[in-house]
C-alpha cells in the first residue's frame, strides 16, 4: 500500500422524524442560494496521532454519527431543485437520507503530516471525501475515517456550502464528538440549534433567493461544470500554516494601535489584525507599489449577532455569512504605517455591515464575480472556532485544516491549539511562499530585533 486506500463503505442512516421546523422539506435562503455554484464541496480534515481504532470504536463513530443527524438532519438529506415551484430545498423525506461514510487505511506517517508547516496537499486530499455536485439531486455531505498503520487516525468531512457555513459545520461536530466521546449517551446541549430559515427577515427574500439561483446556476437541475483543471489548480498552490500564539497576536494588535492616529477608539480584534497582517505581508511579498497597486481583501463575516430575527440562545445553523469588501491599495498597505491602514480598512467595512447587515444584498454575487483587478486576499473562519475541541474520545487533533482552498491569496482562520492561540493557513501560487513567508515573520519582530514575540508557525 501505498498512501491512502479504501477498504470499505458503509452508511450512516437518518432516523425517522419527526424533525424540529422546517421539518423534513428545507426551502433555500438566499444566504444559501449564494453558494449553490460551487463545483466542489468544503473539505475538513482532523489528525489525531495518539488514537486506535479497534472494530468497537469504529462502531460507535458510526453509530454516534446517526445519533447527530437526528439534531442536525439537513446534513443527511439531498440537495434537490423542485421544479414546480421553480425552489431548492434540502429534502430530508427519503428513506435513504443519511451520510456515506468511507473507511480507509494509510502507510503515511501522520506525524509528519501534523509536523509539517507547509501542507501536503496530494496526502491530505486523499485523507478527505469528496461527491459529485453536477446535477441535483446531490448529497450534501460525506465522512471519511481513515486509520493509519503507524498509529493514527483522521476524520475528514465534506460539506456542501450551500446547505450550512462553517459555524453550523462545526457545531455539528462538537455535537457529534460529544456523542461519541460519551459512548452514545443520550447528547444535552446548552445551546438550541435551528435549521429553519425563516429567522432569516427581509422583505424581498424569496425574491432575491431566486434572483441568485437563476444567475449562479442557470440550468437547474444540472449545476454548474467544475473545470477540467481544478484538480492541477489546487495542486499550484502552496498552503504554509502560521500559529500566532496569545504574544504574538498581542504585539500585532498593540502595533496596530501604536502606528494609529486614533489610538483612543481603535483597539482591533485578533481576527481583524491578522488578516490585516497578512494583507500587508503580501502586499511586500508581491512589491505592490511597484508592480499593482490596487488591492482588495474579503472577508467572511458572521451576520448571527446582527440580523433581527435570530435569537441569543438559539444557534441558527444554515448559512449567516456575507462577504465584506475592503479596498486598498499598495502604497498604503506597504507604508510605514501599513498594518493600522489595513486593520483601520477592516474595521470600518466591518462597522458598516454591522450597522446594515444585509445591505445591497441584491448585489453580492455581482460584487464577487466583478472585484477589482489586481491582488486579491479572502479570509474565511474565525479566531473564534474551538476546532481543536472535537475530541471523539480519542484526545484533542493534533491538526485541523481546511483542505479545500482552491484561490491564490486565500487564508483560512482558526483557534489554534494552544489556549490564546490562532492558526492562519495561507494558500499561495507562483513561489511565492517563501517571500510572503518572510515578510509575515519579519513583521512580527520588534523593531531592531530579528526574532518575533512568542510563536508564529506551526
Amino acid at each position: 500500500m501505498s498512501g491512502v486506500r479504501i477498504v470499505d463503505m458503509s452508511f450512516a442512516p437518518l432516523l425517522p422524524g419527526p424533525y424540529p421546523p422546517p421539518g423534513e422539506i428545507a426551502p433555500l435562503s438566499f444566504l444559501d442560494t449564494r453558494w449553490i455554484h460551487l463545483q466542489q464541496p468544503v473539505q475538513n480534515l482532523l489528525l489525531y496521532p495518539d488514537s486506535t481504532l479497534s472494530s468497537s470504536s469504529l462502531h460507535l463513530f458510526k453509530t454516534s454519527l446517526t445519533q447527530a443527524l437526528s439534531f442536525f438532519h439537513p446534513l443527511a438529506g439531498k440537495l434537490t431543485y423542485r421544479h414546480a415551484t421553480d425552489q431548492l430545498v434540502i429534502d430530508s423525506s427519503s428513506p435513504d437520507c443519511g451520510v456515506s461514510v468511507i473507511e480507509a487505511e494509510s502507510d503515511l506517517d501522520i506525524h509528519r503530516l501534523i509536523n509539517e508547516e507547509t501542507i501536503d496537499i496530494i496526502a491530505f486530499t486523499n485523507l478527505v471525501p469528496s461527491f459529485s455536485m453536477d446535477k441535483l439531486p446531490v448529497p450534501v455531505s460525506a465522512i471519511q475515517i481513515t486509520k493509519f498503520v503507524g498509529g493514527g487516525v483522521s476524520v475528514g468531512a465534506a460539506l456542501h456550502h450551500a446547505v450550512m457555513d462553517g459555524i453550523g459545520f462545526w457545531r455539528f461536530m462538537e455535537t457529534w464528538a460529544a456523542i461519541c466521546q460519551d459512548n452514545g449517551a443520550p447528547f444535552q446541549s446548552h445551546l438550541q440549534t435551528s435549521h429553519d430559515r425563516d429567522v432569516i427577515l427581509h422583505p424581498h427574500k424569496e425574491v432575491i433567493a431566486t434572483r441568485f439561483m437563476k444567475l449562479l446556476a442557470p440550468d437547474l437541475p444540472q449545476l454548474p461544470q467544475a473545470p477540467k483543471s481544478l484538480v492541477q489548480d489546487r495542486l499550484r498552490l502552496t498552503r504554509h500554516t502560521f500559529t500566532l500564539d496569545h504574544t504574538a497576536i498581542k504585539f500585532l494588535k498593540q502595533r496596530a494601535c501604536t502606528q494609529s492616529d486614533d489610538r483612543t477608539i481603535f483597539v482591533p480584534s485578533a481576527s481583524i489584525a491578522i488578516a490585516a497582517h497578512v494583507w500587508v505581508s503580501l502586499a511586500k511579498a508581491k512589491r505592490l507599489p511597484k508592480e499593482n497597486d490596487a488591492t482588495s481583501l474579503w472577508l467572511l463575516f458572521d451576520l448571527r449577532a446582527y440580523l433581527k430575527g435570530m435569537k441569543n440562545d438559539v444557534l441558527f445553523t444554515g448559512n449567516c455569512i456575507r462577504g465584506v469588501p475592503v479596498k486598498s491599495s499598495g502604497q498604503d498597505l506597504t507604508a510605514p504605517q501599513g498594518l493600522a491602514n489595513a486593520c483601520l480598512a477592516i474595521s470600518h467595512a466591518v462597522k458598516a455591515v454591522k450597522e446594515r447587515p444585509l445591505d445591497g444584498v441584491e448585489r453580492w454575487p455581482d460584487e464577487f464575480k466583478n472585484r477589482p483587478t489586481g491582488m486579491n486576499v479572502m479570509v474565511a473562519g474565525s479566531a473564534r472556532w474551538g476546532v481543536y475541541e472535537t475530541d471523539f474520545g480519542w484526545g484533542r487533533p493534533g491538526r485541523v485544516e481546511l483542505v479545500s482552498m482552491n484561490f491564490d491569496g486565500e487564508v483560512s482562520m482558526l483557534a489554534g491549539r494552544d489556549k490564546g492561540s490562532v492558526q492562519a493557513t495561507v494558500a499561495l501560487a507562483g513561489g511565492q511562499m517563501e517571500v510572503f513567508e518572510k515578510a509575515f515573520i519579519a513583521g512580527l519582530a520588534q523593531q531592531g530585533q530579528s526574532d518575533y514575540p512568542g510563536k508564529a508557525r506551526l
